[in-house]
């Protein structure tokens, strides 16, 4: 029977108890017996004694018995939905809220209940959030320990708060990361505030085992009177901080060897060159592979790119620690060497030569390149990555023409003095203010005198100087990277004229002048074409001419970058020949549709027989191979007869005219072309 039930009864009997009594209470108020002990006033006392309890019961039972039997019951819910883990028994907060009713002492019992519900309530939806967050939220108390630790963390960590209450976070970061989180300790974490910045990343070991980067937010509440302790927040970045790693890699490596790349190692040289102290020296060491054009052609870029791919792991057991290998591009490699001499860099691009030129196994066939190094070393003076770059760019052009392997950068026999370094600026400068332009010089058939083409030679109006030459520049352009806009600067000079000769009514083949490396450089015939497309000039509108000696150094590849401007439709020319190292034999080999006999052979023919003789073979051999052939050179008429009388096909020189600007060659075209002066007309 419960107490509420008792209290009922026992208020029940003492309603009938009062009503039994109350007969012989009257007689001491007074009361004359004869009314006091008449039945009928004693039944009646019974009957307000009966009815006096059964009030008593509605009240007690009903009244106040039931609304503290809901508040009884609502305090347990209440009970049972806080010490829930999940923040949540199932019953809304509408369904706890007791009637308040009267104003009386059960009813501000009822609103206090209320108030208390509505305050637990917004406490409970608070842990909710913070136990389902998928960040974890950690208190560090006054003593530097973890206080408290959202679930959370179990998702994150793979560890139970139980496990983290009372711990160091210097306990369970990376050992490299205590410093960065910058947490004091013990009364040091009392007296001051905790030194912090608001978002770090730090390591923090996983349940099992692996390291996870977590983002850090803190705020420091140690002085909240109800927080009292530093708010630590926590995210898994790991996969965003991975990504990160594997961009950044990407970026500063080289996808198929994974080697640093270009950017990468310049980077690094200009750090090595900036650190230098006590006089130390950088050495640079480029490595360019021969041959290799002919296994990506033969066998296709696949075996190509896994024998690229071994030249890393060739090179690293002939390095130290600090140096670096890296890929440029194509290949091209570099080695990059801190604290070291002349010698020992040398010694260090020999053991390189020696260990490339072994063979190298790809899918069970050996394949053998060949390797040209250059090798260039900082001075005591102030130098760039770039420019050290461009020095053992320069040496290793040489050791290809020389066919040495290996050569080491000589200053004396570069010539490049301050003279020659200022030369190089102001024609830096020159070129992007547009101060070259182009003089054109006729070619003209020897047997009717017709104008069969021009030739665009390269002027520069320096300010200071007046017109240069290309002697006067050339020799120290093309031992830079300063050859290739000059190329395409040419080109864009030479179209442009083309075209305005075309609207004119003009049409005359234009022939440009190639640079060595320009003739070995995969790019060209996409820049030539490029060129074409932008002035809307045929192919056949336009002839490129190369000396001999640009097919000395692997002619494979120049014979690959000359069939594809030829397959263009662009023609093809051998200029200065009988000056280098070429034959009628190697020539035939070429897409070339003319050669031009050097000068130096043309003005001593009318007296020398063997120079007559060598031009005489030129012109039959020449044409034995369906090739024109120009002789260059050509100053008076008596020359001009015999080279016509010998077959020659076409004289260029000072006969014909002097180089001359474009106005000017377009006024002479005009006097030997009378339908070009009706057309400008």
């Amino acid at each position: 029977m419960g107490v509420f039930t008792r209290l009922a009864l026992g208020m029940a009997a003492l309603g009938i108890c009062i009503g039994a009594v109350f007969p012989y209470f009257a007689e001491f108020l007074d009361v004359p017996t004869q009314y006091s002990r008449a039945s009928t006033f004693r039944m009646a006392c019974l009957a307000a004694g009966v009815g006096l309890g059964a009030a008593n019961w509605l009240l007690a039972r009903r009244v106040i018995g039931r609304r503290l039997q809901l508040l009884a019951t609502r305090l347990t819910d209440v009970a049972d939905t806080v010490g829930s883990r999940s923040g949540s028994s199932g019953i809304a907060r509408a369904e706890l809220t007791l009637p308040v009713g009267a104003a009386d002492d059960l009813g501000r019992t009822a609103a206090a209940f209320n108030a208390m519900l509505a305050a637990l309530d917004r406490e409970r939806r608070f842990r909710s959030v913070v136990q389902a967050t998928s960040d974890v939220i950690m208190l560090i108390d006054l003593t530097g320990r973890i206080s408290f630790v959202s679930d959370s963390v179990t998702d994150l960590l793979g560890r139970s708060p139980q496990e983290l209450l009372g711990q160091r976070p210097h306990d369970l970061v990376h050992p490299d990361d205590p410093a960065l989180l910058g947490l004091p300790t013990g009364a040091e974490f009392r007296a001051g505030a905790a030194d912090l910045p608001d978002v770090l990343v730090v390591r923090v070991r996983h349940g099992d085992g692996n390291w996870r980067h977590l983002e850090v937010t803190s705020s420091d509440r140690r002085t909240d009177p109800v927080i009292g302790a530093l708010l630590l927040t926590a995210r898994d970045v790991t996969e965003r901080i991975e990504l990160q790693e594997r961009l950044a890699h990407q970026a500063t490596h080289d996808e198929l060897t994974a080697l640093p790349n270009r950017a990468a190692v310049l980077a690094r040289g200009a750090e090595l060159l900036a650190a230098r102290q006590g006089g130390g020296h950088v050495a640079v060491a480029l490595l360019d592979l021969d041959r290799f054009k002919e296994v990506n052609d033969t066998l296709g870029h696949g075996y190509g790119d896994r024998l690229l791919a071994q030249i890393g792991p060739r090179l690293r057991p002939h390095l130290r620690e600090v140096d670096v290998v890296a890929r440029l591009g194509g290949d091209e490699f570099l080695l990059l060497l801190p604290d070291v001499s002349t010698e020992a860099a040398r010694a260090v691009a020999e053991r390189a030569r020696a260990a490339l030129i072994e063979p190298f196994l790809v899918d069970g066939l050996a394949l053998d390149v060949d390797v040209s190094i250059g090798v260039a070393v900082s001075g005591a003076g102030p130098l760039d990555i770039d420019s050290l770059l461009r020095q053992a760019d320069i040496a290793m052009y040489t050791a290809k023409e020389r066919q040495s392997g290996v050569e080491v950068y000589d200053a004396a026999a570069d010539g490049h003095d301050r003279g020659r370094l200022v030369l190089l600026s102001e024609f830096r400068r020159g070129m992007a203010e547009g101060h070259l332009v182009l003089h054109y010089q006729p070619k003209v058939s020897l047997r009717t005198g017709a104008v069969v083409g021009l030739e665009a030679l390269v002027r520069w109006e320096h300010p200071t100087r007046g017109l240069l030459l290309p002697g006067d520049f050339l020799p120290a352009v093309e031992q830079t990277g300063l050859i290739e806009p000059l190329t395409d600067c040419v080109l864009d000079l030479a179209l442009a004229q083309v075209r305005a000769w075309t609207e004119q009514g003009v049409a005359v083949p234009v022939a440009v002048n190639l640079s060595a490396r320009s003739v070995h450089r995969p790019d060209l015939p996409a820049r030539v074409l490029s060129a074409l497309a932008s002035h809307g000039i045929p192919a056949g509108m336009l002839r490129l001419e190369l000396t001999e000696s640009a097919l000395v150094a692997e002619p494979a590849r120049a014979r690959d970058v000359l069939g594809r401007l030829h397959s263009a439709g662009v023609s093809l020319s051998i200029d200065d020949f009988g000056t280098g190292y070429s034959s009628m034999g190697r020539v035939k080999n070429l897409p070339v549709s003319e050669v031009k006999i050097d000068r130096s052979f043309i003005a001593e023919m009318a007296t020398t027989t063997e120079d007559a003789a060598l031009v005489r073979s030129v012109v039959d051999l020449g044409h034995e191979l369906g090739l024109t052939v120009v002789a260059e050179g050509v100053e008076d008429p008596a020359t001009a007869a015999a080279l016509a009388e010998l077959g020659c096909d076409v004289g260029q020189g000072y006969l014909y005219a002097a180089p001359m600007g474009a106005a000017e060659m377009t006024d002479w075209l005009a006097g030997r072309l009378p339908a070009a002066v009706t057309a400008r007309a």
